[in-house]
């Protein structure tokens, strides 16, 4: 079953989130010569949450654009999880970078989750807003000491208020479900819908002063010797600085600044469903009485959480991966949605004729370093914020802080995070990274199948 768009929804089909908004009209595009003193691209998260801090911080004249309608990149198709997470993932961050940096990295993020539920309560932001936490839950014994070394990694970061749930006390809040064997229950999560969280940052955004542009991509992008000047189909603008906040999409930005971009980021696609409508006895049959997220123990499967409307909204990404050649919206995986529909069924097997609403698909911004970008580029003309590997939507509200410090010259802890200002790590040039992220891809696969076998979640012979 396929959701209907609704009659007025523009990009309805790009994911539940797009089409749940509704009517929505978005702004004229650039149309002749804009100036003006910061110019943001991006209509996400961190374009959004940098045009609001930037004009209500009195920087000046700000002026942002968005290629397609606020909320047809990851703000519209995420899962729409407020959680301290950075980078690819905790682990991979801890060995490479150390336990120091790695600290700063969660402190960031805790910091950053609590700075966007403020933003979202003191300004009355209506996003479905609500903070249940997270579950990381151990579907099969063998994997109860994966959820216990990352309880151990958390305790090291001093990371409060974590618990560990044994089986009776896990299964005792899903209606004695066996397929529950362990779980580490993190209050530091919250959950709402990304694109009116966005849209909602828009009204911000121009309630301040901030001019917002929709269906105005920018297609040549260059230094000049007083600014920046930046071309759209239509028009042009001409900015002191410049910030890029296109994340995913960065790599198809053109002119001398596109080009210098072209390798800093690699767009990761996963993937997305949300259920039809569950009735009151099917809850009360699965128990779930926190309405909290869940993440499986497993690698690349099993990232669910109940919807505002009492749906279950589920993400996996083993059927994604590194998009080949940059492709942008390659054909949704129906496979990948009968796979993870099933895997729901086994986790419930209460749910064995609830079927898929909408499916969807969307990109991720992956980083050769593995941890996001924040940084000046050759100088002050232009900023670059991106590559958070699907992790963006909390520390992307903060990001829009940190960026009117630097816009302001202003300097703070949040300038002083390790990751301001240092030069990122560029991806292989063509065809290596293709190759190398193929590799490194079924290499995951590969580990990811391994994990399956003997569990709840192997395919049938």
């Amino acid at each position: 079953m396929i959701m209907q768009a609704h009659g007025s929804a523009p990009h309805s089909g790009k994911s539940f989130w797009l089409h749940d908004y509704g009517m929505y009209a978005p702004n004229h595009a650039v149309d002749g010569r804009i100036d003006c003193d910061v110019a943001i691209i991006g209509g996400g998260i961190a374009g959004m949450s940098t045009a609001w801090h930037a004009a209500k911080d009195g920087t000046g004249r700000i002026v942002l654009i968005e290629g397609e309608i606020v909320g047809f990149g990851a703000s519209g198709r995420a899962a729409g999880w407020i959680m301290p997470q950075f980078g690819m993932d905790q682990f991979t961050i801890r060995r490479k970078y150390g336990l120091e940096r790695s600290k700063a990295a969660i402190d960031y993020c805790l910091r950053a989750m609590v700075y966007t539920r403020e933003i979202i309560e003191s300004n009355g932001l209506q996003c479905d807003y609500r903070h249940p936490g997270l579950m990381r839950v151990a579907f099969d014994e063998r994997w109860v000491d994966d959820a216990r070394a990352l309880q151990a990694m958390y305790s090291e970061f001093g990371m409060q208020g974590l618990q560990w749930m044994d089986g009776p006390s896990l299964q005792a809040e899903f209606a004695g479900n066996p397929n529950f064997k362990a779980a580490l229950f993190d209050p530091n999560l919250g959950l709402l819908n990304p694109c009116k969280q966005v849209r909602e940052l828009k009204r911000l955004a121009e309630a301040a002063g901030a001019r917002v542009y929709e269906n105005s991509p920018a297609i040549h992008i260059e230094r000049l010797a007083s600014g920046v000047r930046i071309v759209t189909p239509r028009g042009e603008i001409l900015a002191s600085t410049v910030v890029i906040a296109t994340n995913a999409f960065t790599h198809m930005l053109e002119g001398p600044v596109g080009r210098e971009l072209r390798r800093f980021q690699s767009p990761v696609f996963a993937r997305g469903a949300v259920t039809e409508r569950l009735t009151p006895a099917q809850w009360q049959a699965i128990g779930w009485p926190r309405g909290n997220a869940i993440e499986s123990t497993l690698d690349l499967f099993h990232y669910m959480a109940p919807t505002a409307d009492g749906r279950i909204q589920f993400y996996w990404i083993y059927y994604g991966g590194h998009s080949m050649f940059g492709e942008m919206e390659p054909t949704a995986s129906a496979e990948g949605g009968e796979v993870s529909l099933q895997h729901l069924k086994r986790i419930f097997p209460q749910l064995s004729d609830i079927r898929i609403a909408q499916t969807w698909g969307g990109h991720m911004s992956g980083t050769m370093d593995l941890v996001p970008h924040l940084t000046t580029l050759g100088d002050r003309r232009v900023i670059y914020v991106g590559g958070c590997w699907g992790h963006g939507l909390a520390i992307n509200h903060l990001h829009g802080q940190t960026v009117s410090h630097m816009l302001n010259d202003v300097s703070s802890d949040l300038t002083d995070f390790w990751i301001v200002n240092r030069t990122p790590r560029k991806w292989p040039p063509t065809p290596f990274d293709y190759l190398g992220k193929g590799l490194a891809w079924s290499a995951l696969r590969r580990k990811a199948r391994r994990q399956l076998v003997g569990s709840i979640f192997e395919a049938p012979e």
